[in-house]
């Protein structure tokens, strides 16, 4: 089993409070009819898809009429940071393992029907067929009574995210998915979790699994017939059409006295040209975060109203190092490309708006690196502030000659360097140049290269083909992700049953496209097993225990440097305060959340 790295959106703290915005909910509902008008970067509007959010393009939008049990803080430390949802409290056994939700008592549907433990557990039920359940190693849900329900891991397993991701699944009405749910469907799902070595019953468990998959698909097809759209949410949808989708305040929701915002625009577009639009004529209350060259920043600050919002966000660009690949594999050669590469020249050229020079280069971000070690920790990591001379030090010392103004490798054969970057992301191709201009001008050829696209090369990095390539890194919202994106499944490391195994660099049938050092010395001596202890991460339950372990990974990714952060990723949101006021500015774990989550919290109050 494959299980490192989840994708979970996140923020560490918020990095810029705006003027003239409340700091708290208002105590006041405005009589206002004023329509909130935003934009959902997650998807544009689908004309045609059906109202399911277990569809890719499904029109339904989460945080305003799709509503899950608990919001995400987005804490860098605290995976189980959350605002209830449909969830107003949980308990949790002591070894993480057994979560029991109690259901928000006055949660409604939109048709006035109370939403109860069925609902959930037929939610549930269809995350196991889109295969999102099996992902936090879900086990099995049983309801207590009407408006309690526990869920327990599968047996032996010990995922400490598993409170964090089943707290942020969406809850749908089980009467209207009811005619795509078999009545069987949790037999189906026992049946497949077997994972025993009696051979009948595994052959069994495949045929259930593949049922799954089949009902996996026709659940992500389903229609749901549009009289029956339901929402648990703070609003539900009144209309669509290729431009827009209105919602309107759902008078149903159990916190609907705090909602202050009576409808909702959900502004359709095709790129981020448009949402620059939008933005520069001041026509979004809400702008999310978009790609953009810093012209276009200043144009939108100047629109009365407009105020950003900054974030760190919980992941960074990097240049991922195959060391499988001479002379990658020697250390010296990774810090003297660390000494090389100006990483705030990079930046700026790079991701001049949304970017944040990387200071630590530890595997994680900034923010995170800051909160995981201590003072004299911080003190003894090696900044890789650049340095020519130390980089021709380093290279000098481990067997290299620089012959007529260009550098050969100890085996006598010159080196050029080939970075990888993608199609279409503007970032990393600019970054790219600048990185190549910085080493040909070092001695050492360089150049960029454009893959067609994204998932061609991750295919290709998985591949062992790139010596160099641009790598997203440092996500989070915990270490373990992070360092699983390193240590992890892309340095060989996969869970069989319940043993830890490495396959090498070159094996056809798994990914090792790092290949680091199986066993890292420290600097002060200590030797450590990265790839073991991020494993060990997965099993750990509280901050206390994982704290030494993230120590050693962060000292140990800052001395031997498998990829080489080049900056962390900002979250620039957008607010205009022209026709709104008691924006959640200094709130920064609701911030990162939809607005309609704002809203239910009782913030935003239309201007009279």
């Amino acid at each position: 089993m494959k299980r490192y790295a989840i994708g979970i959106a996140s923020a560490a703290a918020l990095a810029v409070a705006l003027a003239g915005c409340g700091s708290g909910p208002s105590k006041t509902t405005s009589s206002s009819g004023a329509t909130f008008t935003t934009v959902n970067e997650s998807h544009p509007i689908s004309e045609g898809a059906p109202y399911n959010p277990y569809n890719p393009n499904g029109n339904t939008w989460i945080g305003y009429d799709q509503w899950q049990l608990a919001w995400f803080t987005n804490s860098v430390k605290n995976p189980n940071s959350f605002i209830p949802g449909l969830a107003q409290s949980w308990t949790v056994n002591p070894a993480g393992t057994v979560v029991t939700v109690h259901l928000e008592p006055n949660a409604k549907w939109s048709n006035g029907k109370p939403v109860t433990a069925s609902d959930v557990k037929a939610s549930f039920a269809l995350a196991f067929a889109v295969g999102n359940a099996q992902a936090f190693d879900l086990g099995s849900v049983k309801i207590i009574d009407s408006h309690t329900v526990q869920f327990s891991q599968l047996p032996g397993d010990h995922f400490h995210l598993f409170l964090n991701q089943l707290l942020q699944q969406t809850i749908v009405p089980a009467s209207e998915f009811a005619p795509v749910l078999p009545k069987n469907i949790w037999s189906i799902i026992n049946t497949a979790q077997y994972a025993g070595n009696n051979s009948a019953q595994l052959a069994t468990a495949k045929s259930a699994a593949a049922k799954l998959t089949a009902l996996g698909k026709k659940v992500t097809a389903y229609a749901p017939p549009r009289s029956q759209d339901l929402s648990a949410g703070a609003f539900k949808l009144k209309s669509l059409n290729p431009g827009e989708a209105i919602l309107v305040k759902n008078p149903d929701f159990y916190a609907a006295n705090k909602v202050h915002v009576q409808q909702v625009e959900m502004r359709n577009y095709t790129g981020n040209q448009q949402i620059w639009n939008y933005l520069e004529s001041g026509q979004l209350d809400f702008g999310p975060y978009t790609a953009m060259p810093t012209n276009i920043l200043s144009q939108i600050l100047k629109t009365k109203g407009n105020q950003e919002v900054i974030t760190p966000a919980v992941i960074a660009a990097a240049l991922a190092i195959n060391e499988h690949i001479y002379p990658y594999n020697m250390t010296p050669v990774r810090q003297a490309l660390a000494y090389i590469i100006n990483r705030q020249e990079v930046q700026k050229i790079g991701e001049g708006v949304s970017g944040i020079p990387d200071k630590y280069e530890t595997g994680m971000i900034n923010a995170a690196t800051q909160q995981w070690l201590t003072p004299s920790q911080l003190a003894k990591l090696n900044p890789y502030a650049p340095s020519t001379a130390k980089a021709s030090h380093l290279l000098t010392q481990a067997g290299f000659k620089k012959v007529n103004g260009k550098w050969m490798m100890p085996n006598g054969k010159p080196w050029t360097i080939t970075i990888y970057t993608v199609n279409g992301f503007s970032d990393w191709i600019a970054a790219s140049k600048v990185i190549a201009s910085e080493l040909t001008n070092f001695g050492i050829p360089a150049s960029p290269s454009i893959v067609s696209s994204y998932s061609q090369e991750i295919s290709n990095q998985e591949a062992g083909q790139y010596a160099l390539s641009f790598y997203l890194d440092a996500e989070g919202p915990t270490p373990q992700n992070a360092y699983g994106l390193i240590y992890g499944v892309n340095d060989g490391y996969h869970l069989v049953g319940t043993h830890l195994e490495r396959y090498p660099a070159g094996n056809k049938n798994q990914d090792n496209f790092f290949d680091t050092a199986a066993q890292v010395t420290l600097p002060g001596g200590q030797s450590i097993q990265p790839g073991v202890l991020t494993h060990n991460l997965t099993e750990l339950s509280s901050v206390s225990q994982e704290k030494p372990l993230v120590q050693q990974l962060a000292l140990a990714t800052n001395e031997t440097l498998p990829a080489i952060e080049l900056w962390d990723y900002a979250l620039v949101q957008f607010v205009n305060t022209s026709r709104f006021s008691n924006f959640p500015v200094h709130n920064a774990g609701l911030m990162y959340n939809p607005a309609g989550v704002w809203m239910s919290e009782g913030y935003l109050t239309p201007k009279k």
